[in-house]
C-alpha cells in the first residue's frame, strides 16, 4: 500500500476524533486543528488540500460527524451544550442546537438521519 499523503502539524488527538465524509463527490475529512479550543480542520482528500479552519466550539472538541452528501459538519464540545451544523466547504455556521447553558453532557457521537 502507498501513502498519498501525510497531514503534518496536527494537535494532540487522544480520543481519535476524526470524520469522514463517505460522498465519492465531496470526499472530506475533519479532525481537530487545535487541542486547547474547538477548532475543526476541513481536508479534502480527493485534491489533498486543506479546505477550511471552522472555529467551531470554545473548549475541546468532542463529536464531529458529516452528513452523506459530505454538504454539512455536525460539531459538539466536550462542554456538551452546543450542537453546531456548518455548510461544507465554506464553513459557515448553518444551525445552532442548544441543550441549556447550566448542566455539562458528554457527548460520544453524532450522526446525521437519511
Amino acid at each position: 500500500m502507498k501513502v498519498l499523503h501525510t497531514i503534518r502539524d496536527t494537535p494532540a488527538n487522544p480520543k481519535g476524533i476524526v470524520a469522514l465524509s463517505i460522498n465519492a463527490d465531496n470526499s472530506y475529512l475533519a479532525y481537530p486543528g487545535s487541542g486547547q479550543i474547538g477548532e475543526v480542520q476541513v481536508f479534502d482528500t480527493l485534491n489533498l488540500d486543506a479546505v477550511t479552519m471552522i472555529a467551531a466550539h470554545d473548549t475541546p472538541l468532542a463529536a464531529l460527524s458529516f452528513n452523506s452528501s459530505g454538504s454539512l459538519l455536525a460539531s459538539a464540545s466536550e462542554k456538551g451544550t452546543v450542537i453546531r451544523i456548518f455548510s461544507i466547504p465554506s464553513g459557515t455556521i448553518v444551525f445552532e442546537l442548544r441543550r441549556g447553558v447550566k448542566r455539562c453532557a458528554a457527548i460520544y457521537s453524532l450522526n446525521f438521519s437519511p
